[in-house]
């Protein structure tokens, strides 16, 4: 199926969140000082109407200016042989806050490779918030629905202290991965937090290559379940 676009995210009133994500909680794995990355995505049916209705409440309830505005064509024509997109909300456990996230990233034929992303949560001790370009993207047809993103940060606006260290600077490498479950019923789209060096390998392009097995390099404790969102791997 082809969507037109991945429209303009903009943050709603927590409340307003809380009604949109009740009734689809899910019980997340325990959130660890291992975890790989962070993100959020909207439902497979409504991504046009959640992606420009989504909540980011770490970062206040007022409407804030767009995130991420990106093309989310499947077959445009551009030789694009691997797309992995979404936006929407995880519940993180508890002390953590809702995780927002919206991504797409694109690898054609010829390997080039470009996207966006941008994830935001407020911790107990304060907002993490980053933007970000795609550098690599990876899949493997054997482990279908799982997906690799890696990318450069360009904008740190977090303000938690484990946020602001020498691995967490513009230009720094960066990585998340999901699973997009399809529409199989409960069972729901994941994505793990953003990953930063020097947690299993030190560059993105090292985290694109790891395996898609279960195992040390896919952990499924560290997929945490998409409260309202979807993402997409195609193919």
């Amino acid at each position: 199926m082809q969507y037109a676009s991945i429209a303009f995210a903009y943050r709603l009133p927590c409340n307003r969140r809380m009604e949109l994500t009740r009734g689809h909680r899910s019980n997340p794995p325990a959130l660890t000082t291992q975890t790989e990355e962070t993100m959020f995505m909207p439902s497979k049916r409504t991504i046009p109407v959640l992606a420009a209705a989504l909540v980011a409440c770490s970062v206040g309830s007022e409407p804030s200016a767009p995130l991420i505005a990106a093309s989310a064509m499947l077959n445009n024509g551009e030789g694009v042989e691997l797309q992995v997109n979404g936006a929407g909300v995880v519940d993180l456990p508890l002390p953590f806050g809702d995780l927002s996230y919206q991504f797409v990233a694109k690898r054609r034929a010829d390997g080039t490779v470009n996207g966006h992303f941008r994830f935001t949560r407020q911790n107990p001790d304060g907002l993490i918030d980053f933007e970000g370009d795609v550098t690599c993207v990876t899949s493997d047809a054997n482990f279908p629905g799982r997906a690799r993103v890696g990318g450069i940060v360009t904008a740190n606006n977090s303000t938690s202290p484990g946020s602001l260290t020498t691995n967490h600077e513009v230009g720094d490498d960066v990585w998340f991965r999901v699973q997009d479950n399809g529409n199989a019923g409960s069972v729901v789209d994941r994505t793990t937090v953003l990953g930063f060096a020097p947690v299993l390998v030190t560059t993105s392009e090292e985290y694109c290559a790891l395996t898609f097995a279960d195992g040390p390099f896919w952990s499924l404790g560290s997929l945490f379940p998409v409260a309202v969102g979807t993402i997409r791997v195609n193919p």
